[in-house]
């Protein structure tokens, strides 16, 4: 039956048929982070099971003065393997965000479509019995709750709400979003290390007219594309449907991690399989900072954040996440396009590689 038609018109449905689809897409646009989405695929089996089809919308089909509810989760991926969130989170992230904002809210809203965080809305969605927009403020994942196309339009991320499974909340307001996340992240300790946030006070007139349509089906659009190729590790129908680039295959032979910050960071070193790729490349080096940042091909940038780049294990067809690349693995190494916005200055100056510390001009899918 669903979780109900409302005074909403639909544009789609998430269902337990789009499970597989909808998170292998969100893997991909996590750009190699994003969290480990083998809990929240089951937590969203279930909430589909118990409460029915999630309703997806546009936004311009809401009552315009409407509040949207943004739901993202936070939290150490260790953690989130564990444990994730519940109803009663749920129910209470609204109502504390309803009270701070002083509104009432009509749909939830994704804020980014990395692996968990394109799961989270969904499964709130159908906990509340409220639609989700089909849209999002990424269109990709990066790991500052700043880092959205609604800071581009000159919206704050305050208030931040904040709800734990053990009943504490918090409100966070400031104005320099920098420092929002850094309360954001000081209070994470203190709150298991997992916790639902909320972020944004957006109407659904806003939404409609910052926010990129289709996130949620893209995401599911990808996940078809990856399923469907004809040849396991080919990632031909991926780049067709996204208009992406193959850039580099070969083996991977070393690997360095760090932790900085409490960012894992490192590089991926990539030998060209055969000795040398069609443009003459023999190695290639991919660095990161939770999602995979630079791509260099024999010392020369070939792509950078804020594209979306993504290693696919040729054996398997599996998208890695920084986390699961290991020596030896044979990959393709590919980038995808982004939102038009991410390419102006400003969206260079919050999700440019010079905004994770890398002193190397931005790079964008399809450049000489």
């Amino acid at each position: 039956m669903g979780c109900g038609t409302g005074n909403w018109i639909t544009t789609g449905w998430i269902t337990e048929d789009d499970v597989d689809d909808f998170v292998g897409g969100a893997v991909v646009l996590g750009s190699g982070g994003g969290g480990d989405p083998y809990l929240p695929r089951q937590m969203l089996r279930a909430a589909l099971r118990r409460h029915g089809p999630v309703p997806l919308v546009d936004a311009a089909e809401l009552p315009p003065e409407s509040l949207v509810l943004p739901v993202l989760s936070a939290g150490t991926p260790s953690v989130l393997v564990e444990m994730f969130h519940g109803e009663h989170e749920s129910a209470r992230l609204r109502t504390l965000f309803e009270t701070v904002a002083e509104g009432s809210c009509s749909a939830v809203l994704p804020v980014q479509l990395g692996a968990v965080n394109a799961i989270a809305p969904v499964v709130a969605a159908a906990q509340l019995g409220l639609p989700c927009v089909d849209a999002d403020v990424m269109r990709r994942c990066l790991p500052m709750i700043e880092a959205t196309l609604l800071t581009l339009a000159g919206m704050s991320a305050s208030p931040v709400v904040v709800v734990d499974s053990r009943g504490t909340s918090a409100v966070f307001s400031a104005d320099d979003a920098g420092t929002v996340s850094r309360l954001l992240r000081s209070a994470m300790p203190h709150m298991g290390l997992v916790a639902l946030i909320s972020a944004y006070r957006l109407t659904a007139a806003e939404c409609a007219r910052l926010a990129p349509r289709g996130g949620l089906t893209e995401c599911v659009r990808i996940g078809r594309a990856l399923r469907s190729s004809p040849v396991v590790g080919d990632p031909g129908p991926l780049l067709a449907v996204t208009g992406g680039r193959l850039l580099f295959s070969g083996v991977v032979r070393e690997l360095v991690h760090r932790a900085t910050d409490g960012f894992p960071r490192g590089v991926v070193s990539i030998e060209s399989d055969p000795p040398a790729d069609r443009r003459g490349a023999r190695m290639l080096r991919v660095d990161f900072q939770n999602e995979n940042l630079v791509v260099s091909a024999d010392g020369v940038v070939a792509v950078t954040v804020p594209d979306v780049i993504d290693l696919i294990d040729r054996d398997t067809g599996a998208v890695l996440q920084t986390v699961d690349v290991v020596v030896g693995q044979q990959v393709h190494v590919v980038a995808l396009p982004v939102d038009e916005r991410w390419h102006r200055p400003e969206g260079y100056a919050l999700a440019g590689p010079r905004a994770f510390g890398l002193d190397v001009d931005p790079v964008r899918v399809g450049e000489p």
